[in-house]
């Protein structure tokens, strides 16, 4: 008996719909049947050979790491998991050496030397099946059925958000003296993260404005309204935003020149969170390093770096998605612009629809 399963063989570019031994259902784990996997930028560069790593001792690398399930089989003696519950599972696995490690927040890991599945050295989800221990599993509500596989990339901006208002709540609080104002922030980008992150800043009272350089007439500008956030276009540069500053800035696009650009609209005691990864092999990026620096210094701005997210965000995701079906009804749905079969995996990676946010492959219908 054999599964199917996308396989790459990092650092060779490339992927095959192939035929894999069946994972193991061992003491402890949980057997899970995959429902449907999302496609992001991240298995974009591992197709094209830019990282990955596969687990020791193997060929290969199973590709994927945004996931929905559905438990087929529990190991006994693990509880809480039976057949026919809906589950994601996280991505990191942590080196088990850190203290943040052995406390179960691996996306803080201080060793380096943790695994992430379908990424580096473990195992992803683009597969009919994956057996996992019941403490990276997330129980799903059926009500969420629809929409869980955005959980993953949810999870991801919930620690952005959080990451980036813990700094915004250093400047402490003025008792009887409410802001004059809401705050405002600026999502840059307008893929899933981005979306999802738009999504999130509007349930947190954040007045949000998303930029990308695309005109009004696409899904996510359609999305964007429907959730009462602001569109812009900023095809001829992030100056058609003109003198407006921001609160918060949570940037989804790994562009390195537009990440200097965004410094320039944080507001004073404000914060620019990163979260998209820029190509290392860029060339280098000339910016007034001084002025740059120095308005950061005097106005008391921050700019931290945000990547992978542990259960906690996840659990948080969940309960956010329910309020996002609560607010908007069926928005969420939306960010979901194209369903594809696995056996189509070639073309929903390698493939850029203009306008798109987020492909995801039914693995089982």
């Amino acid at each position: 008996m054999t599964v199917r399963a996308v396989c790459v063989r990092p650092p060779a570019p490339g992927a095959i719909l192939g035929e894999v031994p069946p994972p193991p259902l061992t003491p402890g784990t949980v057997l899970v049947n995959v429902l449907e996997c999302g496609v992001c930028g991240t298995d974009r560069d591992i197709v094209a050979g830019r990282y990955g790593s596969a687990p020791p001792g193997s060929p290969y690398l199973i590709l994927g790491h945004e996931n929905l399930g559905v438990v087929r089989e529990v190991a006994s003696g693990v509880g809480g998991f039976a057949p026919g519950t809906l589950v994601v599972a996280t991505v990191r696995r942590g080196c088990g050496k850190d203290r943040f490690c052995r406390a179960n927040k691996s996306d803080q890991c201080e060793t380096g030397e943790f695994t992430e599945r379908g990424i580096g050295g473990a195992h992803g989800f683009m597969a009919d099946q994956y057996v996992e221990l019941p403490e990276y599993l997330v129980p799903v509500p059926t009500a969420l059925r629809g929409v869980a596989v955005l959980l993953e990339p949810l999870s991801v901006v919930e620690k952005a958000v959080f990451m980036g208002q813990r700094v915004i709540d250093r400047r402490g609080n003025t008792p009887g003296d409410p802001p004059t104002a809401p705050p405002a922030a600026l999502v840059a980008g307008t893929g899933a993260v981005g979306i999802l992150a738009a999504f999130l800043l509007r349930v947190r009272g954040y007045e949000v404005t998303a930029i990308d350089r695309r005109g009004a007439g696409t899904p996510a500008a359609a999305l964007l309204a429907r959730i009462g956030a602001t569109h812009r276009s900023v095809a001829d540069g992030l100056g058609t935003l003109g003198a407006h500053r921001f609160d918060l800035v949570i940037e989804a696009t790994g562009s390195t020149s537009l990440d200097f650009g965004l410094v320039d609209l944080l507001g004073r005691n404000s914060v620019l969170v990163l979260t998209g990864i820029p190509d290392a092999s860029e060339p280098p990026t000339s910016v007034e390093a001084g002025r740059l620096l120095r308005d950061v210094v005097l106005e008391n701005q921050a700019v931290i770096g945000s990547v992978n997210a542990n259960r906690s965000y996840f659990e948080a995701g969940l309960r956010d998605m329910t309020m996002f079906e609560e607010k908007w009804p069926g928005a969420l749905a939306t960010v979901i612009t194209s369903r594809r079969p696995l056996a189509e995996f070639l073309t929903a990676i390698t493939d850029r629809i203009s306008g798109s946010m987020k492909t995801v492959l039914t693995v089982v219908s």
